[in-house]
This record gives structure tokens, C-alpha cells and sequence, in this order.
């Protein structure tokens, strides 16, 4: 053997181990995948199928926290989260509607003035609005009880000197409070949510239960992706090696990963086709023994059968097949040797016979000009409908079945 055969052997060698070692992490990983969601619950995000493209706008998060915070014990472990330096073991709270004198939330108590403003889509900033609803706490309130608990959405944020002027940011001191959805509001609700009982507080606990899906699937923060992510780093050692090697090894992971998936996809097509010639036959079979050979079936090719017929001395087929790439077969009737373009009238006319049958014919908006009608439908569906097709051509006078 010469040495270039040897290292040609040799790199085949390499690159069929390092498909295997990524073939065999992607089974593991898999199971551990399949494991997890066969131990999960069935999570629907009610809120997310609700919205759909959409999201949740500032007020409506400020209006769910009002909701959650009607409750009392909900109250005291909000602000024992947020407010820890402050003493509400005998204190008694107020939580006014959203939106009054245009604050997102406001919690009140004896002893604290508690001013949320909720930043959770990145809302520009309206000019002197902290500074604005300081001055409202300040009316019924001492400057050392009045706490602002300003909230980013991924991340903290702070307020500008335009909204927050420095002389107010100082009076406030650490009573300002700059938190975030993700690291803070999450975590809070995956707390308290865990501390309910559903027979206690079914609602309570439904909602966030809600509010929650929605929030860890808006920051991707679902457990299982992170359980996934452990099991990659630990299948590939990544934490042993040195950052510019960990990225080498994830890159050359992808790049077999993308080998395998186009073989995959190879694969898959061919099985598609042994399908697809597979049902093609077994409904050939069906529909000639529903219509008695009347018309006499014929195949032209491992994926199509149908029946040829005249109209108005015009040459069509009556046919079942595959398009690629489509899942669902075809039912449809195209012209052998003309179309619509250049026989428009009787095109149309065989169209018009099909669709106002009343046996529930559809045409394709798609279809090419060789096509009088066509469309798609579901497998255990189509040799009725094409059996149902063939029949209303036999009994019309106007066609006449041909070899």
C-alpha cells in the first residue's frame, strides 16, 4: 500500500470515528430527551397559543402581577423577596388597580411606599417619569419609605437621568431597585408557585402555573434544555478543555451532525418512495376492485394509475399520484395532448361538469395549464375520492372511456 493510500485509509478511519462518537452522543442524548419529556407533565402555554406572534404588552404583565398579588400571602412574599431590609411581619397592604396616576403597580403599607415600574418589552422612557411618581409617594409619604422597583425584561436596566434626575436618584439611594424578569420575577414565581396547594388554591395555582410556562419559554429558560445542555457538555468533556477547543469540538460536532442529517434526509426520501409506491399499489388495487373494471385501470408509472377518457373528442386522464416533496397524494384530470391554453372552452367546460357535481370537488388554485382540476387529499381518503370521480365520468354522456 502506498502512502497515499495509507493516508487516505487512515483520514477515512478518523472521520468514521468521529461520526460514530457523534452518532453515539446523539442517541444518548436523545434517550435522555425521551426520558424527560416521558417524565414531564403535558405543558401547554396557554398564553403563548393565545397570542400567537404577538406578545404580552407591559400592562397586561403589571395587570397579572396585580391579580397573583391579591393574594395575601403572595403580597408578603413579593415584598420579602424584593424589599428584604424592610419589616412587614404585622404590616397591612394596599394594591391599587394598574395604571392609576399612570403607575404600573403600586404597593402600599404603613411602612413602605413601593413604586413598580414594569420595563419588561424595553418601553422607551417618558420624560421625569420616575422622577414624577416619586413625587406622588412623597405626598403621603417620608422620603426613607419610598422604595422603586424598576424591572428590565432579560436584563437589569437602570432609569435615565432624564426620567430619574440625579438629585431623586440619591434621595432614593439603594431603595432603588433594578431587577429583571428573568433572573427575578421567574425565579420568585417558580417559588411561590412550588409553596401552593393546588386543592387550596386551584386558581391561584393555575395561574402560575400559566404565567410561569410563559415566562421560561419567553427567556428560554425551560429545565429540560438545560438538562440537555449538562448531558452535551458532559458527553463532550467540555468543561476538561480550553475555551477555543471547546468551540473546535462543538464545530466539528455540528459539521458531522449536518453529514449525518444529510444522509438521513437521503435515506428518508428513498423510504418515502417505497411508501408511496407501496399505497399507489395497494389503492390501485382497491379502487379497480370497487369499480369492477369499469373503467379498466392502468399504471404508468410505480407512483401513478387512473384511466384515460375522451370529452368533446378531446384526449384526458382521470389519475392518482405523488407530487415530490408533498406527504398527501393527488387526484386529478389533465389533458393527454392539449390544455387550458390552447383549448380554453373545453378546459373550462370539463372544470365546470367536475366542480358543480355536487359530489364535493375542489380545484387547486396551483394547478399547471395541463390540468383541467386537481387537488390534494388525505391517504385513507383518496380511493374513495378518485372511485367517486371515475364513477361520475362513466355515467356521463358527454365522456367516453377509452383504452
Amino acid at each position: 500500500m502506498s502512502n497515499l493510500d495509507f493516508s487516505i485509509l487512515s483520514l477515512s478511519q478518523v472521520i468514521e470515528h468521529s461520526l460514530d462518537d457523534t452518532l453515539h452522543t446523539c442517541l444518548k442524548i436523545f434517550a435522555l430527551y425521551k426520558e424527560e419529556l416521558t417524565n414531564s407533565p403535558f405543558i401547554i402555554d396557554l398564553l403563548d397559543d393565545a397570542l400567537r406572534s404577538e406578545r404580552l404588552k407591559e400592562t397586561a404583565h403589571s395587570r397579572i402581577l396585580y391579580r397573583i398579588l391579591h393574594d395575601e400571602n403572595m403580597q408578603r412574599k413579593f415584598v420579602e423577596y424584593f424589599l428584604p431590609n424592610v419589616n412587614c411581619s404585622a404590616a397591612s397592604f394596599q394594591i391599587p388597580y394598574p395604571d392609576r396616576h399612570r403607575i404600573d403597580l403600586t404597593i402600599k403599607s404603613d411602612n413602605f411606599f413601593l413604586i413598580i415600574e414594569n420595563k419588561v418589552n424595553d418601553a422607551p422612557e417618558q420624560p421625569n417619569q420616575i422622577n414624577k411618581y416619586v413625587r406622588i409617594a412623597q405626598q403621603t409619604y417620608p422620603d426613607e419609605e419610598i422604595y422603586v422597583l424598576y424591572l428590565g425584561g432579560s436584563e437589569n436596566i437602570y432609569p435615565s437621568e432624564d426620567s430619574l434626575p440625579m438629585s431623586v436618584r440619591q434621595l432614593l439611594g439603594d431603595r432603588l431597585i433594578c431587577k429583571n424578569y428573568k433572573d427575578d420575577i421567574v425565579p420568585w414565581i417558580e417559588s411561590v408557585y412550588e409553596q401552593i396547594d393546588f386543592s387550596e388554591q386551584p386558581y391561584l395555582k393555575s395561574t402560575l402555573l400559566s404565567y410561569k410556562t410563559y415566562l421560561q419559554n419567553k427567556y428560554n429558560l425551560n429545565k429540560m434544555n438545560n438538562k440537555l445542555d449538562k448531558a452535551l457538555i458532559d458527553n463532550l468533556n467540555l468543561k476538561s478543555i480550553p475555551l477555543a477547543e471547546r468551540i473546535k469540538v462543538i464545530n466539528d460536532q455540528i459539521d458531522n451532525i449536518d453529514k449525518i442529517r444529510e444522509r438521513l434526509s437521503f435515506l428518508l426520501d428513498d423510504y418515502y418512495e417505497q411508501k408511496n409506491i407501496s399505497d399507489i399499489k395497494e389503492w390501485y388495487d382497491q379502487c379497480s376492485n370497487l369499480l369492477s373494471d369499469k373503467p379498466v385501470l392502468t399504471m404508468e408509472s410505480d407512483i401513478e394509475f387512473g384511466f384515460n377518457f375522451k370529452y368533446r373528442n378531446l384526449d384526458f386522464r382521470c389519475s392518482v399520484s405523488f407530487d415530490d416533496g408533498i406527504e398527501n397524494p393527488y387526484w386529478g384530470i389533465c389533458g393527454i395532448t392539449e390544455n387550458i391554453n390552447t383549448r380554453p372552452k373545453i378546459f373550462d367546460s370539463l372544470k365546470k361538469f367536475i366542480l358543480q357535481s355536487g359530489k364535493g370537488f375542489h380545484n387547486n388554485e396551483y394547478n399547471s395549464p395541463e390540468w383541467v382540476i386537481s387537488d390534494y387529499e388525505m391517504k385513507e381518503l383518496i380511493a374513495d375520492r378518485f372511485v367517486t370521480l371515475a364513477n361520475l365520468i362513466c355515467c356521463s354522456d358527454s365522456c367516453t372511456i377509452t383504452e
